[in-house]
């Protein structure tokens, strides 16, 4: 369960990070993409650390 939670996040940090890319390099445009990209990237890194330390 953890596992497949933990893959699931990391997906959804990958296409966050892309999002922020796209924006980076001005293909898309939106005022809130820094922040809501910026949040799901911080937050799928703490989560992974977490359920990294939860495995051991």
């Amino acid at each position: 369960m953890l596992k497949n939670l933990q893959i699931a996040v990391s997906i959804i940090g990958l296409i966050a990070a892309i999002v922020y890319i796209l924006y980076f390099f001005r293909v898309i445009y939106h005022p809130y993409i820094p922040t809501i990209s910026g949040g799901i990237v911080i937050f799928s890194y703490l989560f992974g650390v977490y359920a990294k330390k939860k495995q051991e």
